[in-house]
């Protein structure tokens, strides 16, 4: 593979000094008689010369390069995020940076840690639910706050986030559309099932979800819910734990959670949606390929990623004009896509 061409071999070829080929390329001020420039130009676009982009940055005081850390890359409604915020930031001219923190609050404070160098305009922080606990947040704001650096979050209706601005869908309002949908079909003992650590502060889709139990006069089912669930596993595990009791029906926080709960209850001999309704959230390709195809509530990772992407580069121009463009908080609101897995409760369901 050819090495890219340096100064040095500009120099080399046309006879004359590193610091003049320099000047030339970066059309400064320099006495050089117009055959010598001309040269010099020709021989850098026959080497396929290309500038230092560090020295370019440096210059100009940008990297015009975003970074994205994303909580768990595995996880496909993040992937599908990813893409998104990837085609806006293109459309702008910007280079992404993708660091994943794999659900790992430690690998995600290492890269928080990492942009002091400088190597980013500013930076998209997609947090995951799994990592996201009062004493974590306390941290991770603590160490942002001492980056200065222009940063949105991909989030909705999470205080403590509040004091940069957020994009997303609001959770409380998932777990009040996914109950409700549950309760209009008759059912009362809904089982919830959360990746979530925190039981209620930091879980708004668990309060959306009782919110919904309280207006229809249901009881909150907090004997049928279970927290700090990962994924399909996860899933799997809480029907176990909930088999033997008398929900007709569950909400889980994200799809592979539903995915898994769906699998173990089909194992385990239910029929679905006729004995057990299942309903998800994100709406990511699996839920229509299961069997049944999963009821689930969608995020529209398109808008989301364009408002997040806008509300950064907002901030970033506003600082280079020595100020600071307004704190906005965009929800984007859910959509119900209602499948195969859900039905209306029977008469004397519940009970094995």
């Amino acid at each position: 593979m050819r090495m890219a061409a340096t100064l040095k071999d500009i120099a080399n070829s046309v006879g004359t000094s590193v610091t003049t080929v320099s000047k030339v390329l970066g059309n400064r001020e320099i006495r050089v008689s117009e055959a010598k420039r001309r040269e010099i130009l020709e021989v850098a676009e026959k080497l396929n010369y290309l500038p230092n982009a560090s020295g370019v940055n440096l210059k100009k005081g940008s990297t015009d390069a975003i970074a994205v850390i994303v909580g768990d890359l595995l996880y496909p409604y993040y992937a599908k995020l990813l893409k998104q915020i990837a085609y806006c930031l293109n459309e702008h001219g910007k280079s992404i940076i993708v660091c994943d923190a794999d659900n790992d609050f430690r690998t995600e404070l290492q890269h928080y840690q990492r942009m002091k160098s400088g190597y980013v305009d500013g930076a998209i922080i997609v947090p995951s639910p799994l990592t996201v606990t009062r004493e974590n947040v306390k941290t991770a704001l603590k160490v942002l706050g001492g980056l200065d650096l222009p940063i949105t979050f991909v989030c909705h209706g999470l205080p403590p986030f509040e004091c940069y601005s957020t994009v997303g869908t609001p959770p409380y309002a998932c777990g009040y559309l996914a109950a409700k949908h549950l309760l209009e079909l008759g059912h009362r003992r809904i089982a919830y099932v959360s990746e979530s650590l925190e039981h209620e502060t930091l879980n708004p889709k668990l309060l959306g979800f009782r919110a919904a139990l309280r207006e229809y006069g249901a009881d909150d089912c907090g004997d049928l819910t279970r927290y700090g669930c990962a994924r399909y596993s996860g899933g799997s595990s809480a029907y176990q734990e909930l088999a033997a009791s008398d929900m007709t029906a569950v909400v889980c926080s994200d799809d592979l959670l539903a995915i898994g709960f769906l699998s173990a209850a089909i194992t385990d001999g239910r029929s679905v949606p006729q004995e057990l309704s299942v309903v998800g959230m994100d709406n990511i390709m699996a839920t229509l390929h299961s069997m049944p195809k999963i009821t689930t509530v969608s995020q529209n990772t398109q808008l989301i990623a364009r408002n997040a992407v806008d509300c950064l580069l907002d901030e970033i121009d506003a600082r280079k004009r020595g100020r600071h463009a307004d704190i906005t908080h965009i929800a984007v609101e859910p959509t119900l896509m209602v499948r195969e897995s859900t039905g209306a409760v029977r008469p004397g369901e519940g009970t094995r």
